[in-house]
């Protein structure tokens, strides 16, 4: 069981796991679930082995290891490490570790006459740490090896064809996938999934990484500065918190003089630094002087955002005192 931490202006937050002494339980139940429903379970993890998912890694890791459980697979491939370097072709390391298991696992065929030839055994629970980007990438070579196997089935292709590259049928289908993962990613960030392109065209370009670092900076503004107002909406929306006449609102409380102070202090550096730029001074020594003081103030400015990120995010209010009511 695990959680990020609410925004604080820091573009990657840890992730926190709690109840440690529980881990075992919940996982041990989760997957019973699992096998009840849907049979077999390849569970893949695609996580990072270091930096800030390295806990939530370990820990997943060692659970798996300690405590298996009949009819479940654990592999663990560290997307980023392995695909890292435009090395995306390492992904067919990964379907070659599931590929005999799809294959066992089958799917539910049903022939012309109506009779029962195969039901589907088994599922592949792929997760990374939002379940959006690495996660659709990688379910999206499950779901065209699996279509390929039920097209030769049907006959429409031959027991040895492939689906040809750059072919009008394999266009549709990458694009549906990569619209469905875009939808999805929408829901959760209010941006595209990244890694899109190589959903959409089997190839990872640089194109496509400079358009994912522009995606990654829409959704670092809209979580540390848009969302706190939609969730509070959210809650209003669903009944979640509801007003008496005698309550004060939440949402009229003013937010800490630190969140007006700062970027007001940093715009104004900012502009100092502009202005000094149009119109120089006449002593060079004089200007760079000038300027190493702002950039030295900004820089400054930026550690207290830092310090104080918790009043500088957007957070949302209804959710706090919904949790606070919880408690008591």
């Amino acid at each position: 069981v695990s959680t990020q931490s609410t925004g604080n202006i820091t573009y990657k937050p840890f992730v926190k796991l709690f109840n440690q002494d529980s881990q075992k339980d919940v996982y041990v139940k989760h997957l019973q679930q699992q096998i009840a429903l849907y049979g077999k379970n390849i569970c893949v993890s695609l996580i990072d082995d270091k930096g800030k998912e390295k806990e939530i890694c370990n820990s997943f890791t060692y659970i798996a290891n300690q405590f298996p459980l009949p009819g479940v697979r654990y592999i663990h491939f560290d997307f980023h490490k392995e695909c890292g370097k435009m090395r995306w072709e390492n992904l067919g390391i990964l379907m070659g570790q599931i590929q005999d298991d799809l294959d066992k696992f089958e799917y539910f065929y049903r022939d012309g006459n109506g009779a029962t030839v195969s039901l589907q055994s088994g599922v592949v629970r792929t997760n990374c740490i939002d379940c959006l980007d690495r996660t659709n990438v990688v379910q999206g070579l499950i779901a065209k090896y699996v279509l390929t196997r039920q097209l030769r089935q049907m006959g429409v292709m031959g027991e040895s064809d492939e689906i040809l590259p750059n072919s009008q049928f394999e266009h549709v289908f990458k694009n549906r996938w990569a619209d469905n993962g875009d939808g999805i990613a929408r829901q959760y960030t209010a941006t595209p999934a990244l890694k899109s392109d190589y959903t959409r065209t089997g190839v990872r370009t640089r194109a496509g990484l400079l358009h994912d670092g522009y995606k990654s900076m829409q959704r670092y503004v809209q979580n540390n500065f848009l969302d706190g107002a939609r969730q509070d909406s959210y809650d209003l929306l669903v009944g979640n918190h509801r007003y008496s006449a005698s309550e004060e609102s939440p949402l009229a409380k003013p937010r800490h003089p630190v969140a007006f102070i700062l970027p007001t202090a940093i715009a104004v550096f900012f502009a100092l630094i502009v202005l000094k730029l149009i119109m120089p001074e006449e002593s060079w020594t004089s200007q760079i002087a000038h300027l190493a003081l702002y950039v030295g103030v900004i820089v400054a400015l930026f550690k207290q955002c830092v310090v104080w990120g918790d009043y500088l995010v957007d957070q949302p209010v209804l959710f706090l005192t919904l949790a606070k009511a919880k408690s008591e």
